[in-house]
């Protein structure tokens, strides 16, 4: 599994940003290899947001990041936030016991 992590924080305002980010996921769900994504708004800071996506594999999400859809999209979100995207790799994973 892949998993791309990217925080935004908004320059613009929030409500166009989740709307623009949404058609984002909207694109990158119908794409071969995706399996999740969730977006996480700062309690701390109403301008920060992190989005958490995971891919079959890094190279799902490379070929989808490539696509014109996502390129022109994109550029909509880059006008409202910055970003600071990473792939990061799991090292730990604790559950609850019983």
């Amino acid at each position: 599994m892949f998993t791309f992590i990217n925080r935004f924080t908004v320059e613009g305002g929030t409500e166009e940003f989740e709307r623009r980010l949404a058609d984002i996921t909207a694109h990158m769900s119908q794409q071969p290899g995706f399996r999740s994504h969730r977006l996480y708004h700062s309690g701390k800071d109403p301008k920060v947001y992190v989005e958490v996506a995971e891919w079959e594999h890094a190279a799902d999400h490379q070929r989808a990041a490539r696509t014109e859809e996502f390129l022109v999209a994109v550029r909509q979100v880059q006008k409202l936030a910055s970003a600071d995207p990473a792939p990061y790799t799991l090292v730990t994973t604790h559950a609850a016991t019983p």
